[in-house]
């Protein structure tokens, strides 16, 4: 190949690849901002708490309206919804038995215990595999959780 024809091909390559940079949509500064980027995309009603913290208010069938607490760290998301304060939950040997296998049926959401001692379903989301999709998804599957964990527990309430 002669010198002429590098050039050429450098040039052309320099060209494309400055097009292509400029047609790119701008992703947005911070990873707190690319979630509040997500949150306007899923269609969701949804308010901010404080910094990298946010609630979607999402219908359910049997809770109801569903909230779904956001937190974000610096590459990931915990999404997830209080499904039974601990004040109205009664744990038995029965419950816990159909809590164990309900966790084992649901996919990508656990259900656990959380500090406050509150049933609650959620999930955890890393930066690199994130995107609108994957968010508007993962909303769904929280929520189809909280609903269907609640009508488990129902018998269980006090």
């Amino acid at each position: 190949m002669s010198t002429r024809s590098a050039f050429f091909i450098l040039v052309i390559l320099f060209f494309t690849s400055a097009t292509a940079e400029a047609q790119a949509p701008a992703q947005p500064a911070t990873f707190e901002a690319r979630v509040e980027e997500f949150l306007r995309q899923s269609g969701q009603e949804y308010h901010k708490v404080k910094a990298n913290s946010w609630y979607l208010l999402v219908n359910g069938k049997e809770m109801g309206q569903i909230r779904i607490i956001l937190g974000a760290g610096p590459g990931s998301i915990a999404m997830g919804a209080v499904v039974v304060p601990k004040q109205k939950l009664q744990l038995s040997t029965e419950a816990l038995q159909k809590l164990m296998k309900l966790s084992y049926d649901l996919n990508y959401v656990r259900v656990c215990i959380d500090s406050d001692d509150d049933l609650i379903v959620m999930a955890q989301l890393k930066d690199p595999w994130l995107n609108a999709s994957e968010f508007r998804t993962t909303i769904n599957l929280v929520a189809a959780a909280a609903d269907r964990t609640y009508a488990v527990m129902k018998p269980y309430l006090q």
